[in-house]
């Protein structure tokens, strides 16, 4: 009789979070979808109230969240929400511009009925929460993410999504000016409809502008103050 190889024993379940990292999950969520400001003082008592926690996992989320970018800690005062500085954001931009729409020109070759059928429906539901924040930019997030994927090239894939993890905030807080999300929405679908029609160089083309007005309205946010 063949020897056989024993059964895999089942992963053990993952420990629950613990509180400080369901403090930093949630005060990571209110800092990139800009419910917490750029340059915001985090009063540590309102934090805990907001919370619903003690001040200990508070104030040692706060120090995880500042190894991530996202909080700048001061000595004896409040900590800030980190602010988004222009220098430092715009070639990030420009080169998400050029990887993505690098990326729409390959997809609007490679991509598959499949996909297209995805991204129409993920436009779809777009359409159907413009007005919730929190679901807009998680679709819109995926939105992009597949066309990337569509493309086939895994080293682009990889370039993006290192730049679009460090430029989600700044996406978000841009995607916040008025009118923006019908701006947004409109682009989406001139992009799917180059996608559909097997149109590279339209695809390309509206891609890169789409990425490029929303940096354009990242700095003209920026340079009003701050914001809420």
């Amino acid at each position: 009789m063949p020897l056989t190889s024993p059964a895999p024993a089942d992963a053990p379940p993952r420990p629950p979070p613990s509180l400080t990292e369901q403090a930093a999950a949630s005060l990571r969520r209110l800092i990139l979808l800009n419910l917490l400001s750029p340059g915001e003082v985090l009063n540590e008592p309102d934090l805990v109230t907001r919370l619903g926690m003690s001040r200990t996992p508070v104030r040692e989320a706060l120090k995880l969240l500042a190894g991530e970018g996202l909080v700048t800690l001061r000595r004896n005062r409040a900590a800030l929400v980190t602010r988004l500085d222009p220098a430092d954001l715009i070639p990030l931009f420009e080169l998400r511009a050029a990887l993505e729409s690098a990326c729409a020109g390959l997809a609007a070759e490679r991509m598959t009925a499949g996909e297209l059928d995805r991204l129409d429906r993920l436009q779809a539901t777009l359409e159907a929460t413009r007005d919730d924040r929190d679901a807009y930019t998680r679709l819109n997030r995926q939105a992009h993410r597949l066309i990337v994927t569509a493309a086939r090239s895994p080293a682009i894939a990889e370039a993006h999504g290192r730049a679009f993890a460090r430029l989600e905030r700044a996406h978000n807080f841009a995607l916040a000016a008025d009118g923006r999300v019908a701006e947004s929405l409109a682009e989406h679908r001139a992009i799917l409809d180059a996608l559909r029609d097997r149109a590279p160089e339209r695809a390309r083309t509206l891609m890169h502008a789409h990425i490029a007005r929303t940096q354009a309205l990242l700095v003209a946010r920026l340079a009003q103050g701050p914001s809420r």
